[in-house]
């Protein structure tokens, strides 16, 4: 590992590439964002830009599919959804070169995590934030991008957490272009996979279940032909957990007691088609002996990679007979040669 100064004056929340891995963008509670291109002759990171993009601390950072141009979408503590495209007319360096093109204000509390929808499915974004609300939004026009809406608005939560307890949120999308539109939410110590119904209303179709303290991260691998599908949460009970989904297509009808152990009837759509998504645990491990902050998959779907409060990134792969292991541990300490 190679460090690099960003020379943030607080801590970092967030760190992430564009799709080609040319570009990298930072986010701190000193109210920053930071973006750097990869000098492909050197392999160094020069600075691109910093500029003042929030109120308050930014949490999280999402870049847009490059067919829709070099967008950035940040959330921060102030409440608001930010979104930046890069101006290659103005200078590096020079404060300028990242142009807000919209403000987001529909959350009542901080925003936690943001995501850009995978690009089959337009220009479209979402986030989540403390007062346990799923919002997603779509560009009324991807030639205008300072123009968004609110296509959907679930409560994952019927009550939100006080303000004075320690909470975390996440999500993100299905990347399959075979499979109908979902995605995994995490809402404190819970997780939930939502798709939509046949009227296009977002409705919640099972649950992650077993996790025994807040969830940190979660990432849904992208399926490369796999029949099923794979997820990943990164859990404050010191547990990176694996879930297999496999979705079958149904014709029976709704139970009639209205139950099922992988769908809250109280938060379904009664109107909803009878999804039946089997979710698996095949997979937890403690490895980081304390919390999970970080799980991510590799574009392949095949090579997980986790950070906790041991300072090292674990990489995970499935064995012949689809265990997960641990394949690698890096460690970010400096050793004097």
């Amino acid at each position: 590992m190679k460090p690099f100064a960003t020379n943030h004056e607080e801590l970092i929340h967030d760190v992430a590439y564009d799709f080609y891995g040319k570009q990298l963008a930072t986010c701190s509670s000193d109210q920053h964002i930071k973006v750097f291109d990869l000098d492909s002759t050197t392999n160094e990171w020069i600075l691109n830009d910093s500029w003042k993009a929030h109120d308050s601390s930014i949490v999280k950072l999402s870049w847009a599919a490059p067919e829709f141009g070099k967008i950035i979408a940040s959330v921060s503590y102030d409440k608001s959804v930010r979104i930046w495209e890069e101006d290659l007319d103005e200078p590096h360096g020079s404060g300028r070169r990242w142009k807000k093109l919209a403000t987001l204000h529909d959350s009542n509390g901080p925003l936690y995590d943001v995501a850009f929808a995978p690009s089959h499915l337009g220009l479209r974004l979402a986030t989540i934030g403390s007062d346990g609300v799923l919002r997603i939004y779509d560009a009324l026009e991807p030639a205008d991008l300072r123009s968004w809406t609110v296509t959907s608005e679930v409560s994952v939560l019927s009550i939100a957490p006080a303000n004075h307890l320690q909470s975390d949120f996440a999500l993100d999308w299905c990347k399959s272009r075979f499979s109908p539109e979902k995605l995994v939410v995490s809402a404190l110590d819970q997780a939930f996979v939502y798709n939509r119904d046949s009227n296009g209303k977002l409705v919640r179709a099972a649950t992650l279940p077993e996790h025994g303290g807040l969830i940190r991260s979660v990432s849904w691998a992208p399926s490369m032909g796999r029949y099923y599908q794979l997820l990943a949460t990164g859990c404050k009970d010191g547990k990176v957990r694996f879930f297999k989904l496999t979705e079958r297509l149904s014709t029976a009808p709704r139970p009639l007691n209205g139950k099922s152990p992988d769908v809250d009837e109280d938060m379904v759509d009664a109107d909803a088609p009878n999804v039946n998504i089997q979710v698996d645990l095949v997979g937890q491990h403690d490895d980081h002996h304390g919390e999970v902050w970080s799980v991510s998959w590799n574009l392949t779907g095949t090579i997980l990679s986790s950070s906790g409060d041991d300072g090292k990134v674990r990489l995970w792969k499935a064995s012949y007979n689809n265990e997960f292991q641990c394949l690698s541990v890096i460690s970010a300490e400096q050793k004097d040669v």
